[in-house]
């Protein structure tokens, strides 16, 4: 009772953070509608717990600082590759990959999306959770293996830890 009771105020909280009103009657919308949500989703959500991750908590927390510095690294090093070819330095041969992602669930796949998403120099089309495949634009597709294996190598150093 109080985790739905929880998630009723932080999703009031979300509409009326939304609407930058705190008005009576927006608050008594809010209240309402997140009631609604939060009774609806009981229905369609799982019925089971999500199986327990093979990694222990504090493991997947130590990689934490790793996984930020790495993203961090990765958008500097993609916006430095876009700034030089948008001066005219570089090849500029853009076009689409199609990226194989381990099977390590749908928590995995949408943090290695939202990560990769984050480096200007590539943008994720589409994932293909049941294909087991990641589509992404990138800016230099004259090699997709290179491409392949540098997504493969950012993904096992950086994030296999915290989301395995």
């Amino acid at each position: 009772m109080p985790a739905l009771l929880l998630r009723v105020v932080v999703l009031t909280a979300v509409y009326l953070l939304a609407l930058t009103s705190l008005h009576p009657g927006d608050v008594l919308v809010g209240l309402v509608l997140s009631a609604l949500l939060v009774l609806l989703a009981r229905r369609v959500g799982p019925r089971r717990p999500p199986p327990p991750s093979p990694v222990p908590l504090g493991s997947r927390l130590a990689g934490v600082p790793a996984l930020i510095g790495g993203t961090l690294v990765d958008l500097v090093v993609g916006t430095w590759q876009t700034a030089a070819r948008l001066v005219g330095r570089g090849p500029t041969r853009a076009g689409l990959v199609e990226v194989p992602i381990p099977r390590g669930g749908a928590v995995s796949t949408a943090a290695w999306g939202v990560r990769v998403g984050f480096v200007p120099d590539t943008v994720v089309v589409e994932l293909d959770e049941e294909r087991g495949r990641m589509l992404l634009h990138v800016l230099d597709a004259s090699d997709p293996e290179a491409v392949v294996a540098a997504q493969h190598d950012s993904y096992e150093r950086r994030q296999r830890r915290v989301f395995p």
